[in-house]
This record gives C-alpha cells, sequence and structure tokens, in this order.
C-alpha cells in the first residue's frame, strides 16, 4: 500500500537527522519503505513523503502513537497540518 504524505517542518535539515536515525529505522522494521523525500522548491517549509507499508495497519499504528507524535513534533514537524493521501 502506498501513500503520500504531506506536512508543514520548521526545518528540512533538522528534519532529516531525526528521520535518518530516528524515524526510518522504526519505519523499516515495521516493514515500510521510503519511496520519496522532499520539500518544494518554492516552500522548503513544505515536506512530501511517498511511502509504501505492507499493510494500513501499520500506518494506523504509526499515526495513532504517542511517543511517534512527540518525536515528530520535536523535530519540527506541525502534526497538525498532516495529510495523508493514499496512493493506487
Amino acid at each position: 500500500m502506498n501513500f503520500l504524505l504531506t506536512e508543514r517542518i520548521d526545518d528540512y535539515d533538522r528534519f532529516n537527522v531525526w528521520f535518518e536515525n530516528e524515524a526510518l529505522p522504526k519505519i523499516e522494521a515495521a516493514g515500510g519503505k521510503v519511496i520519496l523525500k522532499g520539500v518544494q522548491l518554492d516552500d522548503e517549509q513544505q515536506l512530501h513523503l511517498v511511502m509504501s507499508v505492507d499493510a494500513p495497519e501499520t500506518l494506523q499504528a504509526f499515526m495513532a502513537d504517542p511517543g511517534f507524535t512527540a518525536e515528530r513534533v520535536a523535530a519540527g514537524v506541525h502534526v497538525d497540518t498532516t495529510q495523508v493521501t493514499m496512493l493506487k
């Protein structure tokens, strides 16, 4: 199952340090895969992630995990702006 996640972030470099060192290992351990990660050329605070997970429950577990949410906030993610679009 593939999906697009978009959200506002404070700083792409700061986000990347957290994402590569902490989030990505957790995502991969749960069977997830990052296909594409980047920010808009005209707005470096608008993050886009295209990812794949084996089951929708995996995505739901990450999104509902208060600890993971707190880590995202600490990395500068504006979690109230997160939008997930399922892809076919």
